[in-house]
This record gives C-alpha cells, structure tokens and sequence, in this order.
C-alpha cells in the first residue's frame, strides 16, 4: 500500500514537472520579447494610430511580462500621450496549452497620461483607432505572424496605481486640470463584441483652474464602484449600477448610454437617499467660500436622465428633489427649508417652504427649460415678516457710509468693480406680503414684481402702505457693463418721517418727524463707493407737514452760536424744497417754517459730507429781540419786528461751522439807513395840495442813485 502511494505520488510529480516544461516551452515558443516586439507593437501601433515605445521586456513562467518605459506617443510621433514606468500582464498557464492568453492581471505602476486641446478645439486622443490600412501584401503578412500568437484574450482584473493625468485646453473653454487616480477594475469577453466589467475607480483633482475668472480648487476627490455591459458593435453601454461619490455626497446610477459611435444618448436613473446635507456642505466648501455656514437635514433625489448631452434641448428630466429639514445656519441666523422640486420633461415645479425664526414664507414656482437659457418663474408669499431678524445689523461704519453717499454699507473690501455678467435665463415673478416690520417701521400689502431679461434686473413696481402713507418703487438695473448701470425712481407719500429715517438712516435716528412726502429719480453707476459716488446723478423734492426737527448738529451749532436755545428744535409747519445731484455734490434749495422760525438753506452738500450753505435765518420779534438786543435788533427788523440774520455754513455734517454773512449784512443795514434818510430828506407831504415840480424833479434823480448802490 505505501509502496502504491509513492508510486503514485512520483507520478503526479512527474505529470506536474512535464506541464511545467511544457509550459515553459510554451513561453518561450509563443510568447517571447522577440515576437512581441515584432508582431504585437504593430498590431497595437496600428488598432491605436500611434506610436509605441517600450524599454526592456522580461518574460516568466510565473510572474509574466514585464514591460520597462512603455510609451505610447502622440500623432506626431514625439511627444507623449502616455507612459507608464512598469506594465505587468501576469496570466494563467494552463489555457497556454490550449495556445489562449487568458490574463489573470494587467498592472499599470506610475502612469502619466497627458491630455490636451488645442486652439481649434481638438483633442489629443480624437484620432486613436483611426489607422490607416497597411498595403495588402504588408498587411496579409502581419496578420498570417500575428496569427501565430495566442490571442484569445480575457482580462480578469486591471490595476492601476499612481497614475497621473492633466488637462491642458489651449482653446480657454474648459478648465486646467491637474489630478490622479486609481483604478482595480476587471474585464471579461462574455460573446463576441459584448465585454462585461466591473470593479473601482478613485479620482483626486488636485487643482482646477478657471482660466476667465483665474479661480483655483482644489483637492476635490471623487470615486466610483461600477458594473457594467459594453457592446462594442452597437457603441452601447448597459449600466447595471454605478455608486458615485463626488467628496462626500453620494448617488447611485443605472441606466444606458446608446450610439456611442456618432450621438451618444443616455437614460439614466440617480439617486440620493436621503444625503446628508453636513455632507453637502463639505463639497461645497471645495468649489465656494461659505465660512460660517452650518448645513443640517437630509436631502433624497429620484431622477431620470434622458436624451443626447450634445443637444441640451433634447434632455429631459423626471422625478423629485426632496428637502427634509434643510437647515443653514450662519451668524445666528438659521433658516429651515423644506418641500420639493418636481422634474416632468422640461419643467421643474418649486414648492418650498422657509422659516427663519417668527418668519416664514412660501416659495413657488417653476424652471422651463432649464438645460439651455433658463426661464424663471417664482413667487414669494409671507403673511408676516419680521426683517430685523433676517437683515444683518448695520455697524456704525456702514450706517456712516448711508449717510454720507446713499449707497448699502460695503462689509468687503473690494478693489475692483464688478464684472460684467450674462445669465443665460430669463426670471420673473411677485413678492407678497401682508405685513412686514423693520426698525421699527410696519409695512403691510407689501407688493413687487420683478423681472431679469436681457442683462437686465427690473423692478416692475413695488407698493406698500405704512401708516397712512404709501410709497412706491421701480429701477432698473443693467448688467452688461463693468460696474453695472442703474436707475431708480420712487415716490413718497404721507409716510412718518421718524419711520423712513430711523430705519434707512440710523445714524439720524430721531432727528426728523412729521408727515413725510417725497419724490425722486436716480442714476449711476459703479459697485465701488468711489464710483458710485462720482456717478450718481439725480433730482428730487421733499415736503414735510407738521413735523419738527430736533437732536440735530447743524442746529444744535447754530443754537449755540446765536444762543437761543429755542433754535435747537424746530416745531415745523412746512418744509420743502428740491434736491439736485450732480458729480458727488448735492444742490439743495429748500424752506423750512414754523411759528417763530423762517429760512431758506441753499447751497451744496458734498457726498463726503462736507457742507457750503447759504440761507436767511428769519427770526421773530420775540427771537430777534434774545438774539441781538434791542440796539441790534432794530438794524435787522423788517416792518413787522421779525429779524433778518445772513448765515453761511461750512465743515461737515459732524462738524458744522456757522459765520456771518457780513457783506449781505451790512449792505441790508446801509440799506435800512439810506431808506431812512430819503424818505427823512425827502418826505411827501400829503397834506400839500400844492407839490413843486422843480422839488420832484431833483429828488428823483438822486433817490435812484442811491438805491442803485445799496440795492
């Protein structure tokens, strides 16, 4: 029996050392640096329409064909497309007795591929596989030696490791792409021309340049697990299931793609099961600046893709979007969204809805078309909206910056103006609201309507009622231009001033009250304070009944400088006048009335609040008589006691100066004297029936004269 044994044992030995020389014969007969060099590099030369390099090839029984330095070249023969340091094919042995190369595993280690778009648009691997035809002798005798090769191949798995790639597009179109991967992947022939494969890819971009705007991301990872049929005679591709994950969102794909060979068109299904919207927000922040924005709740996508990506026109989408307790957070305000996008063909229907703190608001509307210029249609509706919640708090600077020129606050320091932009969409839609609240301000039957068209952001018409005010609104807005261009038009009507200026100019909180109406037109240009500044142009008129003005420097100067106290308030009856903005100076001309106060301030201001007024402070005897005394006083009284004070105003709004007009003065004293004088010199006596012409004669000539002079 163990006699048997060992028998049998040295049999097996025997049969196995036979296969193995056999096999190694095999080897050296069929598979050899020689014949590859010879017969398989052409071949592949040929099937690719490129040039192939390699260094040294060593071939084993157990470790299979290592190829040194592989290069496959460009069209030209010279640069590189791709080149790998080590390519190793290890296959199996036994199906070498059969004269078939089954390869159990291809290994790229460390390749480079290179891939570039040149200035017409062309790529670099767009003529892969378009060979021209070898003679017919030349090519009859390739294929008889190639036949000599076993080529009946399958690969059951494909490594790649470290590979290297870029993207150069000379064109300018698409961005420069600089990144790596790694593939473990396996392909098997199932028929003929049907190649099944399935297997992992992870992809790491380490830089993305955008050459129009020089913007750069970077490390964006993305990976793929995949099984998927490929017919290569049809040009058709049967994904089965592809889980994709682009940084941290993940979504699963199925689906065909179809005509590969002329149109490519593709019907595919993704999905998101409810993803994690933290997760979202850390692939954002790769592409985005969102420092300070928290993401919360989940988001779910069942959609399907159909149609050829070469024709946006022919996409079409169905399915949903669902948000489930979006919550984004950012400087203590949180806002919670939810609701859904439906898909059906081309439209996408918006039904979302908000909440920020006591705020809340519905979003609908609908996206046609939105492959290919976008049209926008999407309203607002709240029932109640509290904005200091949701507006950010205005810093000292920026309520400074209000004051001074106009324009919002800027929180950035920019350097440039903006750029010109082209949306391709077009946008329109309503906001209501049934009663809204800032600063202090309540608004209610708030109304606008809105369109973007063209470059161009109009505001149609926005209404509202404060009080029993009303105001309205509409502007335009052109971006097509650096800087922008704009117009504004609005009309005030019987608002609270205390209302309008509390909440659009803190910095002058409490200074003017009373009913509020006012009318006017803007234009400029510019994102820059500077610009904005120089360019705005307007005109305007302002009226304010029953009102009073009071906490104000310009007055408070004035009352100190005249001291009467009674000047730091002024109860109004009236005011009005008209403004004019031309090249950052504003021209005023205006009328401010009350029971003891009249004056008449004309002159500029400067949009870096600097001031040069001029105006007639016009006191009444009570006033005149405090101010000047009475050995004053009577120099400056007209008929009915009431005093007369040139003023001019310089500094800042901060800092006002007041001064004397002395010239206007003094001409309206000498004036009051000479008038004195004539009429004493020369008084009428209406007793008189009897007048001397000759008297008449010569006191006309030298009345003239002196009212020339003093006039």
């Amino acid at each position: 029996m163990i006699k048997n044994t060992k028998i049998f044992l040295f049999i097996i030995v025997i049969l196995i050392t036979a296969v193995l020389i056999a096999l190694t014969a095999l080897v050296k007969i069929f598979i050899t640096p020689e014949k590859v060099k010879t017969f398989l590099i052409p071949e592949v030369e040929h099937a690719l329409n490129r040039k192939i390099s390699i260094g040294e090839i060593n071939i084993g029984l157990f470790k299979g064909i290592e190829v040194k330095d592989l290069a496959i070249k460009e069209i030209d023969g010279e640069t590189d497309f791709v080149k790998c340091r080590d390519f190793v094919l290890q296959y199996k042995l036994f199906p070498l007795l059969f004269k078939k190369l089954f390869v159990n595993e291809l290994t790229l280690l460390s390749p480079e591929i290179r891939i570039a778009r040149s200035k017409e648009g062309g790529f670099n691997f767009e003529d892969i596989g378009k060979s021209q035809e070898p003679e017919g002798g030349k090519k009859e005798k390739q294929a008889a030696e190639f036949k000599k090769l076993p080529v009946s191949l399958q690969i059951n798995k494909i490594i790649i490791k470290n590979a290297r790639f870029s993207l150069i597009d000379l064109k300018g179109d698409i961005p420069d792409i600089k990144g790596s991967f790694t593939m473990n992947t396996g392909i098997k022939s199932v028929s003929r021309g049907e190649i099944f494969s399935q297997g992992e890819i992870d992809v790491k971009l380490d830089e993305i340049l955008l050459k129009k705007t020089f913007k750069k991301y970077k490390d964006i990872t993305a990976g793929l697990k995949y099984a998927l049929n490929m017919n290569l005679e049809s040009g058709s591709i049967k994904i089965d299931k592809a889980d994709l994950r682009i940084q941290e969102i993940p979504a699963s794909i199925s689906g065909t793609i179809t005509n590969l060979k002329t149109s490519p068109e593709i019907d595919i299904a993704v999905m998101a099961d409810r993803a994690n919207a933290a997760d979202i927000q850390k692939s954002l922040a790769s592409f985005f600046d969102i420092k300070g924005l928290v993401f919360s709740g989940n988001l779910t996508a069942d959609l399907r893709l159909r149609g050829m990506p070469k024709e946006p026109d022919s996409l079409k989408i169905k399915g949903r979007v669902i948000l489930e307790k979006i919550s984004i957070a950012y400087n203590n305000i949180n806002a919670v969204l939810d609701g859904n996008l439906k898909f059906n063909e081309q439209i996408m229907d918006i039904d979302i809805k908000s909440a920020v703190g006591k705020n809340s608001a519905e979003l609908k509307g609908a996206v046609s078309n939105y492959f290919k210029n976008p049209n926008i249609k999407l309203n607002l509706y709240s029932k109640q909206l509290f904005l200091d919640e949701v507006l950010p708090a205005r810093t000292t600077k920026g309520a400074d910056a209000i004051v001074s020129n106009g324009s919002p606050p800027v929180s950035v320091k920019i350097s440039k103006e903006a750029e010109p932009i082209n949306p391709k969409l077009t946008a329109e839609g309503e906001i209501k609201i049934d009663s809204a609240k800032y600063k202090g301000m309540t608004m209610s039957n708030f109304y606008a309507k809105y369109q973007l068209k063209d470059n161009r952001f109009e505001i149609i018409k926005m209404t509202a009622i404060a009080g029993k005010g009303r105001f309205n609104l509409n502007s335009v807005i052109d971006l097509s231009k650096s800087g922008y261009t704009y117009n504004l038009a609005c009309n005030i009507d019987s608002l609270h001033a205390d209302e309008v200026v509390n909440s659009f100019f803190p910095k002058a909180k409490d200074t003017i009250f009373g009913s509020l109406s006012a009318g006017f037109q803007l234009n400029g240009a510019g994102t820059l304070p500077e610009t904005i500044k120089r360019n705005l142009s307007g005109d305007g008129d302002f009226n304010i009944k029953d009102g009073k003005i009071t906490n104000n420097k310009i007055l408070e100067n004035l009352a100190l400088f005249l001291g009467i106290d009674e000047l730091r308030t002024i109860n109004l009856k009236q005011a009005h006048g008209t403004v004019k903005i031309r090249n950052s100076v504003a021209r005023l001309d205006s009328i401010f009335l009350s029971d003891d106060i009249a004056m008449d301030p004309s002159g500029s201001i400067g949009l870096d609040e600097t001031l040069d007024l001029a105006f007639d402070l016009k006191l009444s005897p009570r006033l005149t008589k405090k101010a000047m005394g009475s050995s004053i006083a009577k120099y400056i009284k007209d008929e009915e006691g009431w005093g007369m004070i040139p003023l001019k105003v310089s500094g800042t709004f901060a800092k006002p100066s007041y001064t004397v007009d002395i010239a206007k003065a003094g001409k309206r004293v000498i004036k009051k004297e000479v008038d004195k004088f004539i009429d004493k010199l020369f008084k009428k006596d209406t007793d008189k029936k009897a007048v001397d012409d000759k008297t008449q004669q010569d006191k006309k000539p030298i009345e003239d004269l002196l009212k020339d002079i003093f006039k």
